[in-house]
C-alpha cells in the first residue's frame, strides 16, 4: 500500500469518513475493516514503509495463519480441493497415489498454499498421465531450493550455524520468489534470526532483561526496543 493510501485509510479509520475524487462534502464510512498481508510490517515500520500509527489502528485482533509446514494435516486436503478445482475449470482429472501425497506432506512449502496451488494446477495440466506418483512430483520439487530439507541428513556431524541460516535463507528465497515481492530479504531474515535469539537469552537469564543485554552486548534500552519490535512475551522468574 503506497504512503497516500496508507494516509487515507489511517482518517477513515480515525474520523470515520471519506471524501470522493473531485468530491469536497465529506462522507461517513459504516464499515469493517478486515486486514491481511504476508509482509514484516514490524520490519517495513522500521524501514519508513508503512505508518506506524495505521499499524496499531488495524492490529486490533490479530489471527496469525501458521504457514503450510505448521499444519501438514491440511496439505492432502488442500491438494485434492485444488486437483478437483482444476478439472472443474477444464483440466483432465488427475489423482495423486500414497507415494506422491506423502512426499507432498514432507516438502516444507516455502511459498505457503500459494506455491501448493500453483504446483497442482502445474501439474494437472501438464503432467499425460491420471495418476501422479511420486517418480513424477519429485522433479518438480526439484526445482526449488528448499527440497533439500526432503532428505535426511547423512553423518552425525551437527549443523553449523552457517549451514542452518544457509537454509532459512533459501527457503526465503523461495517464498519470495513465488510472491514477487523485493525490498523484504534482509529486514526479514535479520528478524527471524533475532527474534529467537532474544527469546532464548531471556529464558535463560530467567527474564532477567540487564542479564539479557549484558549476554547480547546490547544496550538495555535497545534490547527493550527489540523486545516490543518482536512481539516478546517477557516474565521475571524467582528462583
Amino acid at each position: 500500500m503506497p504512503p497516500e493510501a496508507q494516509t487515507r485509510l489511517l482518517r477513515v479509520l480515525q474520523e470515520g469518513e471519506f471524501t470522493t475524487v473531485g468530491g469536497r462534502q465529506p462522507i461517513r464510512a459504516n464499515a469493517r475493516i478486515v486486514a491481511a498481508t504476508h509482509r514484516d510490517l514490524r520490519a517495513l515500520i522500521r524501514s519508513g514503509q508503512f505508518r506506524e500509527d495505521l499499524f496499531y489502528r488495524l492490529n486490533v485482533v490479530p489471527i496469525r495463519l501458521p504457514p503450510l509446514r505448521e499444519r501438514p494435516d491440511d496439505i492432502p486436503v488442500l491438494a485434492q480441493h485444488f486437483l478437483a478445482r482444476a478439472q472443474s475449470e477444464g483440466l483432465p482429472a488427475k489423482s495423486l497415489n500414497p507415494g506422491a501425497m506423502a512426499m507432498l506432506s514432507a516438502y516444507r512449502w516455502p511459498g505457503n498454499v500459494r506455491e501448493l496451488e500453483n504446483l497442482i494446477r502445474r501439474l494437472a495440466a501438464l503432467v499425460p498421465q491420471s495418476v501422479i506418483t511420486e517418480q513424477i512430483l519429485a522433479p518438480e520439487l526439484s526445482d526449488h531450493v528448499a527440497v533439500q530439507e526432503l532428505a535426511p541428513v547423512s553423518g552425525d556431524e551437527p549443523d553449523t550455524m552457517a549451514q542452518v541460516v544457509e537454509r532459512h535463507v533459501s527457503r526465503l528465497l523461495a517464498a519470495i520468489r513465488e510472491s514477487g515481492e523485493e525490498g523484504v530479504l534482509y529486514e526479514r531474515a535479520l528478524a527471524e534470526l533475532e527474534r529467537p535469539l532474544i527469546r532464548m537469552t531471556l529464558a535463560e537469564t530467567r527474564g532477567n532483561q540487564i542479564r539479557a543485554a549484558a549476554l547480547l552486548g546490547l544496550n538495555r534500552n535497545t534490547l527493550r526496543k527489540k523486545i516490543r519490535e518482536h512481539g516478546i512475551g517477557v516474565q521475571r522468574r524467582v528462583g
